[in-house]
């Protein structure tokens, strides 16, 4: 009985490493990261727009 425990919590933790494992490289592959940049990349700078004679 001691023995058939024993092989049935060695077989639990080895599928317990093994699952762990296979998830962190699954999850470590199909992650997106994305920044989070201070000025939006649709903002046109300033420098940029050009006014036109006789408009303010």
């Amino acid at each position: 009985m001691k023995s058939c425990l024993g092989i049935l919590l060695a077989f639990s933790l080895f599928i317990t490493v093994i699952g762990g494992g296979a998830l962190l490289w699954y999850l470590s592959s199909t992650v997106e990261f994305s920044r989070r940049d201070k000025v939006p990349t649709h903002a046109v700078p300033k420098a940029a727009v050009k006014a036109r004679p006789g408009v303010q």
